[in-house]
């Protein structure tokens, strides 16, 4: 590739120089042929006037005999042509050989009068253009010298050229190869100044801004491919909500229709309508109990959905829902311990955290064995709540936030839960940026909530 593009330039460098050159040497050809003839004519007769009327000058101070050998070496010199004639006698002489009208350039005549002879002479002499004729004849036979001698200075031109351009042209090359490849980690880091420099300090202005648009282009697509997984992880998650609230429903639906059934027609132990009757309104009571907490979650999964946000206690709030909790624990002779601040301005829906919270109280009370101890601190933005005389395997405290996500997997039929308050609770937590975790404690089960800073 690198040798393709050497010669190629070279060729085309050589041939625009050796056009060049050659149009130069025409135009400057034309030019001679058009101007030295000319020049040469009006040059020659200036030179030749003045030299006539110095051979006129000698002559007269020589004799005849003189005279005519000097007339004679003259025309010899300049090849020119030259009579003497006598105006008395008629006696005549020639000298050199007669020229045409078309190649003579000037004719000059003067009297003469030599010094041994009372005759006077009339000197008539006539300069031809043969000189002219010749330089033109010489300069056409140089002519193929001169091609020969451009076409070894367009070689020589051509591949120093070439050398010079080649160079920027195959790093340039190299570059638009890297381009290709989307590699911007390249410079040309050249000093130049020229058109090649300002071609290549554009080129590197290109690559910082192309590198900085495939990195903000990366940036987006990791951000595009994140977004999509969380979408994919949703649809996941509400797939899965489906099928948990089908089949949460369908079990207590199920139990219900049976039992009506069984009242209706009198099977069995159905005839006892009070104690089954008294028992489908307790399922439902849970169905309905179920239904709503499926309905708060719908509620704030919805994408419309937005906070009623507004500063209250969040202490008060605390005390406000352990409060509805402490008949359950005296009935299962559970102790409820705090220690609680006076007061702290939170800013945030008071309704949903009062129903967070409650869901984790709930929780302590209902899942814990009888005469445990249910401890609830708040200072310092920090909530704690630990019930004690249980632990929870590891791999099921990953799953206590998942919806319908239970430990029991008997359906906890002595508690009755659901399975979504704490999936409930760490939607509204998230909803708020309040951090969360749930982790087995030296005493029990440890529930930390931290507010944001």
């Amino acid at each position: 590739m690198i040798k393709k593009i050497k010669s190629s330039l070279w060729l085309k460098i050589f041939l625009m120089l050796t056009c060049v050159l050659i149009f130069v040497g025409l135009i400057i050809y034309g030019i001679v042929i058009k101007v030295m003839p000319s020049n040469y004519r009006s040059i020659s007769l200036s030179n030749y006037t003045e030299e006539i009327k110095t051979l006129v000058s000698e002559l007269e101070t020589t004799t005849l005999d003189e005279g005519i050998n000097k007339i004679y070496d003259f025309c010899i010199e300049h090849s020119a042509n030259a009579q003497l004639e006598s105006t008395d006698t008629n006696t005549k002489y020639s000298f050199g050989e007669e020229s045409s009208e078309d190649t003579t350039i000037q004719t000059i005549s003067s009297d003469v009068i030599f010094i041994d002879s009372n005759e006077r002479y009339i000197l008539t002499l006539s300069v031809a253009e043969s000189t002219v004729n010749q330089i033109m004849v010489v300069f056409l036979q140089i002519t193929p010298v001169i091609l020969v001698i451009i076409l070894l200075i367009s070689i020589v031109a051509a591949q120093i050229i070439s050398r010079v351009i080649t160079k920027p042209v195959i790093d340039i090359s190299n570059i638009s190869k890297k381009l290709a490849k989307l590699d911007m980690t390249w410079r040309c880091n050249t000093v130049r100044t020229d058109e090649i420099g300002v071609l290549a300090n554009n080129l590197d202005k290109m690559a910082e801004r192309l590198n900085e648009t495939i990195n903000e282009l990366t940036v987006a697509n990791k951000q595009l491919q994140k977004d999509i997984e969380e979408e994919k992880e949703r649809e996941k998650i509400q797939t899965q909500f489906f099928r948990a609230v089908s089949h949460e429903l369908k079990t207590p639906l199920t139990i219900i229709k049976g039992e009506l059934e069984g009242m209706i027609y009198e099977v069995g132990e159905y005839k006892d309508r009070t104690k089954y009757l008294n028992h489908s309104l307790k399922v439902a009571n849970e169905m309905e109990n179920l239904i709503k907490e499926i309905l708060s979650v719908a509620m704030i999964k919805d994408e419309s959905f937005k906070l009623n946000e507004n500063n209250f206690d969040i202490a008060n709030t605390i005390k406000k829902v352990y409060k509805k909790y402490q008949g359950i624990a005296e009935d299962k002779e559970i102790e409820i311990i705090t220690n609680i601040q006076d007061a702290y301005e939170f800013n945030g829906d008071e309704r949903l955290l009062e129903n967070a919270i409650s869901n984790i109280i709930s929780n302590a009370v209902m899942y814990s064995p009888k005469k445990a101890k249910v401890f609830i601190d708040f200072n310092d933005k920090v909530m704690k709540i630990e019930n004690t005389g249980i632990h929870i395997e590891n791999e099921d405290l990953k799953q206590l936030f998942n919806p319908f996500f239970r430990v029991d997997n008997s359906r906890n039929k002595n508690t009755g839960g659901s399975g979504l308050g704490l999936y409930i609770a760490k939607t509204i937590f998230d909803y708020h940026n309040i951090s969360y975790k749930i982790e087995n404690s030296q005493k029990g089960i440890l529930f930390t909530i931290k507010l944001p800073q």
